[in-house]
């Protein structure tokens, strides 16, 4: 199986449309699910998960009881870098969990979770050139970016201190994303061993938010992230890639 995550239903509603075979379900009667099959392959796509504390459950659920190859979370995230504009497609690179401080307490490092994690996760090789393979000549720009991912949702410069401080934000200065939800999928997914991806749209400048003008534009780039998604499953189902990970 393949999972899906979004937060809002706009975020998945491409994925919904093109499934075959559909079933519908309400995950903990609160979080709605569509299974179907894409390339005759399983699926499983879930809306309404704002945080990334809900988000690792609800990833936790899929992986333990489905064979789970690769989960991937799509929708919005808000750009910091510069460089960034409007509607870029956003390609996880790394993940930090940038609201995670254990610092005074444990021998760790700011988004660091004790007993061997690192502070930041990285996605692998393979899966982000599968995926880079998609989306180009389907989408307008892309890149590859560092998401900070946390269960706030930032709005101004002194909720980043931390960050500017212990987690090495004035050290990177390109491609700097925040969302709420990939940080969560992460760490239910190397726990389980299994591969990841975070694939959002820049719906917003941080500290700017956007109008219902700007978010009609993100509906728009949704289609072509998700053929691009779409074309990645295909591949990935035609190949022996991710079996056995």
């Amino acid at each position: 199986m393949i999972l899906i995550l979004g937060s809002s239903h706009d975020d998945v509603l491409y994925y919904e449309n093109i499934l075959t075979s559909v079933k519908r379900d309400k995950l903990y009667n609160k979080y709605p699910v569509t299974y179907g099959k894409l390339f005759n392959h399983d699926i499983a796509v879930v809306s309404e998960v704002y945080t990334s504390y809900i988000s690792s459950v609800v990833t936790s659920y899929f992986l333990q009881k489905y064979f789970v190859i690769l989960a991937i979370c799509v929708g919005t995230c808000v750009a910091y870098s510069s460089n960034l504009e409007f509607c870029d497609i956003v390609l996880s690179r790394e993940i930090m969990l940038s609201d995670v401080d254990q610092i005074a307490v444990r021998p760790v490092s700011l988004g660091q979770i004790p007993n061997g994690f690192k502070s930041t996760f990285k996605v692998e090789t393979d899966i982000k050139q599968i995926m880079s393979n998609a989306l180009y000549g389907k989408v307008n720009r892309f890149v590859e970016g560092f998401y900070y991912s946390s269960n706030t949702f930032f709005t101004r410069e002194e909720q980043l201190e931390p960050l500017k401080l212990y987690g090495g934000l004035t050290n990177i200065s390109r491609d700097i994303v925040f969302d709420c939800t990939l940080g969560g999928m992460a760490v239910a997914c190397q726990l389980q061993h299994v591969a990841y991806v975070g694939v959002k749209v820049v719906e917003t400048r941080f500290t700017k938010r956007a109008n219902y003008q700007d978010y009609a534009k993100v509906l728009l780039t949704y289609s072509s992230v998700g053929k691009a998604v779409a074309s990645a499953i295909g591949a990935i189902c035609r190949t022996d890639i991710l079996e056995g990970k």
